[in-house]
C-alpha cells in the first residue's frame, strides 16, 4: 500500500506532536528530580472570536520563538528548539531567523542553548546552538542528517530523553 502525501504529512504531524509530549513528559520529571524548571513557550497569538465552550478562533501576532526555557539546578538559564523528522535529513530552514536570533542572544547570554532533533522517533540529538551554526555555516549543505549527529546523539533512560545531562548540568 502506498502512502499519500496526505497520510505522510498527518504521520509526521502526529510524530512531532508525540515529540513534543515527550520533551514535556522529560522536563517534568527534570522538574520532580529537582533538576530543571523547563517548559514550553506558549506561541503568541490574538484571540479573533470567541466560539464558547473553550474554543476560539485565533491568529499568530508573530514568529514562533524558541520552543522550551527553562533553569538548571545550577541557575543556568536553557533554551532550546526543538524538531522532528520522519525522514532522512534536517533542513537548516526549519529555525527561522526569529528563532535563530533568540537563541544567538540567549547563547550570548550564557545561557545553555541547543537545538533538539528527533529522527523518526527513534534517534535522538542535542546539538549545541553554536555547533548548529558552525554545520550550517560550513558544511556548504542545505541540511543535516544523523551521521553530520553522530558527535550530539543522547540517550534515552526509563522512557525520558537525557537532554540536561548530555548538554551540561
Amino acid at each position: 500500500m502506498q502512502r499519500t502525501k496526505s497520510h505522510s504529512a498527518l504521520l509526521a504531524k502526529r510524530n512531532g506532536e508525540h515529540f513534543e509530549r515527550l520533551i514535556e513528559i522529560t522536563c517534568a520529571y527534570y522538574s520532580k528530580m529537582g533538576v530543571a524548571l523547563i517548559q514550553k513557550t506558549p506561541e503568541p497569538m490574538r484571540v479573533l472570536k470567541d466560539l464558547g465552550r473553550g474554543q476560539f478562533k485565533a491568529v499568530f501576532t508573530k514568529k514562533a520563538q524558541p520552543d522550551f526555557t527553562g533553569t538548571l539546578k545550577s541557575g543556568k538559564s536553557v533554551v532550546f528548539e526543538a524538531k522532528h523528522t520522519d525522514g532522512t535529513n534536517i533542513p537548516f530552514s526549519r529555525i527561522n531567523e526569529e528563532q535563530e536570533r533568540d537563541l544567538k542572544i540567549h547563547d550570548h547570554l550564557g545561557a545553555i542553548s541547543f537545538v533538539l532533533i528527533s529522527f523518526n522517533m527513534k534517534n535522538f540529538y542535542a546539538v549545541p546552538f553554536q555547533e548548529w551554526m558552525q554545520l550550517k555555516e560550513q558544511s556548504g549543505k542545505k541540511s543535516v542528517n544523523q551521521t553530520d549527529l553522530v558527535d550530539y546523539q543522547i540517550s534515552t533512560e526509563k522512557g525520558y530523553l537525557n537532554f540536561i545531562r548530555e548538554v551540561e548540568l
